[in-house]
């Protein structure tokens, strides 16, 4: 039954590598913008605020399919990206690929950092300020460290979960996991034996990513625990 896997092999390594390429781009993209979010939604000056909460409800309320071809045609109109091509994909299609998962991502980062956040106590905020540290200091020197600790488990399940999202990208011509799949599929006339390699592929991946961080959690809570 997978008797092609012999010849087809290295597009299923392929589309892992390019899978995970565009998985990790896309989780430090929506890190920097679920960040900036959160604080622009903590900021006194309304309209920064209402901006952040608009953009996580339309990210939210809306398909990430949509969002992929939106950004992928907003950006081929406006952006001359060179297709040079980078694990068997151009980057006129990754950079747009990447970003759109980036974008999709900080909206739900921003929830989960806004919620780490107010897990911490006031009593930290005011102990900072009574030190003499300003509001910012006190912000990224007490409060974020110790929020970001306790949303690891969650941003590790937006990993995740974003890993197995880039499958949309097969829509734009990216040949991840999903896109290969298809491909041989094809060329088979039968796509059922090889999108059950892909499923076991991504399997695999979260499996080895939940281990991974199922060790940085702990780590991070002896270090803490020592640290007390």
């Amino acid at each position: 039954m997978f008797d092609f896997m012999g010849h087809y092999w290295p597009m299923f390594l392929q589309g892992t590598l390019q899978t995970l390429l565009i998985s990790v781009i896309g989780v430090i993209i929506g890190f920097l913008i679920g960040l900036l979010m959160t604080l622009m939604r903590m900021s006194r000056i309304k309209i920064i605020s209402w901006i952040a909460r608009i953009y996580v409800s339309v990210v939210r309320g809306t398909p990430s399919m949509i969002q992929v071809m939106l950004i992928y045609y907003l950006l081929a109109k406006t952006l001359p990206i060179p297709s040079v091509q980078v694990l068997g994909s151009g980057l006129d299609r990754i950079i747009p690929g990447a970003l759109a998962l980036g974008l999709n991502s900080g909206a739900y980062t921003s929830e989960i950092f806004r919620s780490g956040i107010i897990s911490i106590s006031a009593g930290q905020t005011e102990a900072g300020l009574s030190l003499g540290l300003s509001q910012r200091q006190t912000m990224f020197s007490i409060v974020l460290p110790q929020a970001l600790r306790n949303c690891l488990p969650a941003m590790g399940n937006e990993f995740i979960t974003l890993t197995k999202e880039s499958s949309v990208l097969f829509y734009i011509g990216v040949q991840e996991i999903t896109a290969e799949a298809l491909g041989v599929g094809g060329t088979l006339y039968n796509f059922i034996p090889p999108l059950i390699v892909a499923a076991a592929i991504y399997f695999v991946i979260t499996q080895v990513l939940t281990f991974l961080l199922n060790l940085l959690e702990n780590k991070l809570s002896k270090g803490f625990a020592g640290a007390n």
